[in-house]
């Protein structure tokens, strides 16, 4: 258990709490169907849901032609029923703010009291979840039923008794706060010097009492500031209440806060954060019994910690207010590393996701400066440094208690070990930077990893259906993440590339026209990025022998990036290397060679781009060959062979070898 320090309840009040048989409002018996019924002028459609003091109806208003949402009093319930219910009423109505139900209208017909609300497509919070949420989707909706929590309290309003059945979420994504029955407005003295005095007058003691005539001048006769609830009853549902409202104590905004967070840490790990029902509930309420967050659930420790501090037994140590709750989840670590890109070295989103230790700091500080470095030696194509200064880091950052830069450090290694030819390393490398970042809460690195070992399993190794099971575990960690469009983008183009080394072009192409996009959508359509998938998408094609499908896709890239009139960057030269493929393909064999050759003489000034220039040589010997120019022809394979040998590039040596084989065998050919 994590036990947390007690606060003012005593031995006796625990005892008596855990032992006691008060009733727990909303116990009434059933209410009956009214299907067809007009109320007042409304046109009761069909039964929506049914609370402790009332049914909710979806009922039609003729006058403005809209569904709404009718909630009726219960007509066996006392007069304190009907008070709540027009206080319900009167507690919304003051509110305005997009995540809490609006109110319409209220009144009475027949000695019954209904309100008249906004009616909401969709459904309740508790069914919404009742289907697995990516982790960011979960705090999405939680933001912002704490945003309703937070304009009740402003307005001096407590609900009592959150929880994700009084949580509507929209079909369009937005979430309101419904069913303020138990709201009362807020005490302006401060409720922990309440709960420290001694004497009875920290329990509701105030008899009801309700003066005879019609419902609503009796309801209209009581302050929403003046309790309406018997001595001693615990008002709300047990498993949301917060302490002080097991001990029947009086409430402000931190129990909203308390209920908040218990629905929030069930959400996130499907468990209950207080064990046993009834008696033992209350106990471990009161003592701060929460169960330890389940591993499984992949809960940071940043938001463990925000949970963790909502459900303070005593008031005085939760958040202030629920706009600091909020800003917590707004400053959450993960949002910072959805800003960093893979290639741009930058460390700052990572110590500003994770702080390292004070002790640590200088450290780590030092070793990440290191990484940067590494980080731009592999920009200028320097691969060699910069994998002798990953794996040095490597090694150092394990010294470090500071896991974030341990999983940066073993990732870069990877990547440089790929890039180098050496995909088995790189593998490994991988696989425990996935395993460091998880155990670090990173979210970010976790995604970007199993990303890039989409590519180092598909085209590394030529493992295609690992790929792609790995493929398919990445977009789990990108749903972790929440939108990052450019994880996601190269998910796409990576899983594409996979494929298409697999031989399956067609489904490759069909992922990466999903980062095209994409892309276009997030970046706009003459973005790099843009440029980027596009070429992919030609190359896919171009690889799968369908020229006709990578006309249009190269013909829209060279168009962006126009590669003959501009400088050359690593783009710009890939398009046109591939756009000397296409003209070949269409017969164009002169053609073809020049673009090939401006492609080569770039390439070859460019450190780092050895795979590059040596796929451009071997398309160059296909088509000198085709040409008649056999010793050229050979001359390009022979040298694309001893490149792609020199990076480890297998595959890529092994298409140069048949690019010389076939020249040699026509030159013997016609020596014979």
């Amino acid at each position: 258990m994590i036990t947390q320090p007690p606060f003012s309840p005593t031995p006796d009040e625990i005892a008596r709490a855990a032992g006691s048989t008060a009733p727990f409002s909303g116990e009434e018996e059933p209410f009956q169907p009214l299907r067809g019924r007009v109320v007042d002028r409304y046109m009761i459609v069909d039964e929506l849901g049914a609370g402790g003091m009332g049914v909710v109806y979806k009922a039609y208003d003729p006058d403005l032609g809209r569904l709404i949402a009718l909630k009726l009093v219960r007509p066996s319930a006392a007069s304190r029923a009907t008070i709540r219910l027009v206080r319900e009423a009167r507690a919304i109505a003051r509110l305005a703010h997009p995540n809490v139900v609006a109110v319409h209208d209220v009144g009475e017909l027949d000695a019954e009291i209904f309100i008249a609300m906004e009616y909401v497509e969709g459904q309740r919070l508790r069914d919404w979840l009742n289907v697995p949420r990516a982790q960011r989707a979960i705090l999405d909706a939680f933001q912002q039923a704490a945003r309703g929590l937070a304009a009740a309290h402003d307005a001096g309003l407590v609900h009592r008794d959150f929880k994700p059945d009084n949580v509507l979420v929209g079909l369009d994504g937005r979430v309101r706060v419904v069913d303020f029955g138990l709201a009362r407005e807020a005490r302006d003295d401060d409720p922990i010097d309440r709960l420290n005095r001694d004497g009875d007058d920290m329990f509701d003691s105030s008899p009801e009492s309700v003066s005879e005539g019609s419902p609503i001048d009796a309801a209209d006769a009581v302050d929403l500031g003046r309790t309406i609830t018997p001595t001693g009853a615990a008002v709300g549902t047990p498993r949301y209440m917060a302490p002080e409202q097991h001990l029947g104590r009086d409430c402000d905004a931190r129990a909203d806060q308390f209920a908040w967070g218990v629905a929030l840490y069930e959400a996130l790990t499907r468990q209950r954060p207080f064990e046993g029902s009834g008696k033992e509930l209350r106990k471990s309420v009161l003592l701060g019994q929460v169960r330890p967050f389940p591993a499984s659930a992949g809960v940071p420790e940043w938001l463990q910690a925000l949970v963790m501090r909502t459900l303070s037994v005593a008031p005085a140590a939760r958040f202030l207010s629920m706009h600091d709750v909020i800003a917590e989840m707004i400053d959450d670590r993960g949002a910072h590393r959805r800003a960093a890109l893979d290639g741009s070295g930058n460390t700052e989103p990572m110590v500003a996701a994770f702080p390292p230790p004070d002790d640590q700091a200088a450290r780590v500080h030092r070793l990440r400066g290191h990484l940067e470095q590494a980080w731009s030696k592999k920009s200028r194509g320097a691969l060699a440094p910069a994998l002798a200064m990953a794996r040095q880091i490597a090694a150092d950052a394990i010294q470090v208690d500071y896991l974030p830069l341990q999983a940066a450090a073993l990732y870069l290694r990877g990547n440089l070990e790929h890039r180098t030819g050496d995909s088995e390393s790189a593998v490994g490398s991988l696989y425990e930077a996935a395993r460091v970042a998880a155990r670090a809460g990173d979210d970010w690195q976790v995604a970007n990893t199993w990303i890039f070992l989409v590519m180092v399993l598909g085209v590394g190794l030529g493992q295609t259906a690992e790929a792609d099971t790995v493929a398919r575990v990445a977009e789990v960690a990108l749903d972790r993440v929440g939108d990052n469009a450019s994880l996601r983008s190269r998910l796409w183009n990576y899983w594409g590339a996979a494929l298409a080394a697999g031989g399956r072009h067609a489904d490759a192409a069909a992922q990466i026209e999903r980062a095209v996009d994409l892309d276009a959508i997030t970046h706009g359509e003459g973005h790099a990025f843009v440029v980027v998938s596009l070429l992919n998408l030609a190359e896919t094609w171009l690889d799968g022998e369908r020229p006709d499908q990578a006309r249009a896709p190269l013909e829209r890239a060279r168009a962006l990036c126009q590669p003959e009139e501009r400088a050359a960057t690593a783009s710009r030269t890939r398009c046109l290397a591939l756009y000397g493929r296409l003209l070949i393909a269409d017969g164009d064999l002169a053609r073809g060679q020049d673009y090939l050759e401006a492609a080569v003489r770039v390439w070859e000034k460019q450190p780092g781009r050895d795979a590059a220039l040596a796929d451009a040589l071997v398309h160059l010997a296909s088509c000198t060959r085709a040409r008649g120019d056999l010793v050229n022809a050979r001359a390009h394979a022979e040298r694309a062979a001893l490149i792609a040998q020199s990076v480890g590039a297998v595959r890529l040596a092994e298409r140069a070898e048949r690019q010389r084989a076939l020249a040699a065998a026509v030159t013997a050919g016609r020596a014979r």
